[in-house]
């Protein structure tokens, strides 16, 4: 295995900073009428300084809910890699081809802003805490969960990538602030989300056999 277990905290506040001012000043460029560049995952991995394996984890996750067509579908096979790799101790995978597609203007601004808030609630109300659930011991059985949020994202269901992303937003935080109790509100709001959509499931299923019968 090439990486080791960490016990410390990941994110700061000059993190916090970056991706605030960032955000800032291309919302300001818009409302002057300027024109923004567009940001790839490359750039958005490279303002992290590091691109760890929960970093990588919480930007494809967010990217999945972002309102481009097949968004969801294509990076959720880069939450499959991911999640192989980090199963067997290894480094983030290159992703090289994701790591070029790039976000328009209004999609780029919006990730940077739940990227801000996120880290800076983060930064706030997470630590280290309950570390024995990420132990390396268990991240076959971890990765196997990420591995079936990722399938739920790549299902063309309408709007049934929302949960089971934002659980994988909150695991990318643990793994982040090396938080354990964000593997439990993983766990717990992907649940909740399956639970969800297998009653709405349901419900359509018995809505449109009541209509022909």
């Amino acid at each position: 295995m090439s990486h080791s277990w960490n016990t410390h905290s990941l994110l700061d506040a000059a993190l916090i900073r970056r991706f605030v001012r960032e955000a800032r000043q291309r919302r300001l460029a818009q409302l002057r009428g300027q024109a923004c560049e567009p940001l790839s995952l490359q750039q958005l991995l490279a303002m992290h300084g590091q691109a760890t394996m929960g970093v990588l984890l919480i930007l494809l996750a967010l990217i999945t809910t972002v309102p481009v067509a097949g968004a969801g579908m294509l990076f959720s096979l880069g939450i499959f890699a991911w999640a192989w790799r980090w199963a067997r101790g290894e480094e983030a995978p290159r992703l090289e081809r994701l790591r070029a597609l790039k976000l328009g203007p209004q999609a780029a601004l919006k990730v940077l802003r739940w990227l801000a808030w996120m880290y800076a609630f983060a930064h706030r109300h997470l630590r280290p805490r309950w570390q024995a659930l990420y132990s390396p011991r268990l991240h076959w059985a971890w990765a196997s969960w990420v591995t079936f949020m990722a399938f739920i994202i790549f299902l063309p269901i309408p709007l049934g990538n929302l949960f089971p992303a934002v659980s994988l937003l909150l695991f990318g935080l643990g793994l982040l602030t090396r938080d354990g109790v964000m593997m439990v509100a993983s766990l717990l709001l992907g649940l909740v989300g399956l639970t969800v959509l297998a009653l709405a499931g349901g419900w359509l299923w018995a809505a449109v056999t009541g209509w022909w019968a």
